[in-house]
């Protein structure tokens, strides 16, 4: 059963990323980078925040929904472009936004969710 709460979550945050794409359309990959920026900060902040929902519930979110909207592999596809087109400024950039700035929002996400908690 757990497999169809990932299968469903799965499929809502693929149609979500590739909705970004849609909407965010940049030289630059802004639509990857703001998708997995948001997807650190939803990861970090529903691994800690005391939620009242099923674990089924939450597997579906977590490692269905944000596990699919967010791409590491679209990072690693941006980047081998950028440095195919000798784009070694832009390569380090978004390499630096995307590794550091997930972290930090995935931080501040958990922080958030355990500040949630002591409501």
């Amino acid at each position: 059963m757990n497999l169809l709460w990932v299968g469903l979550g799965g499929a809502a945050g693929v149609l979500l990323r590739s909705a970004a794409g849609v909407y965010i359309q940049s030289s630059f990959p802004f639509s990857t980078l703001i998708v997995n920026l948001l997807g650190s900060f939803l990861l970090g902040l529903l691994s800690t925040a005391p939620l009242k929902i099923s674990s089924s519930v939450r597997l579906a979110v977590t490692t269905g929904l944000l596990g699919s909207f967010t791409t590491l592999s679209a990072v690693s596809a941006e980047l081998f472009s950028f440095l195919q087109e000798g784009q070694y400024v832009f390569a380090l950039i978004y390499l630096l936004i995307s590794l550091t700035g997930g972290f930090i929002l995935a931080y501040y996400g958990m922080k958030t969710g355990r500040k949630a908690g002591g409501m």
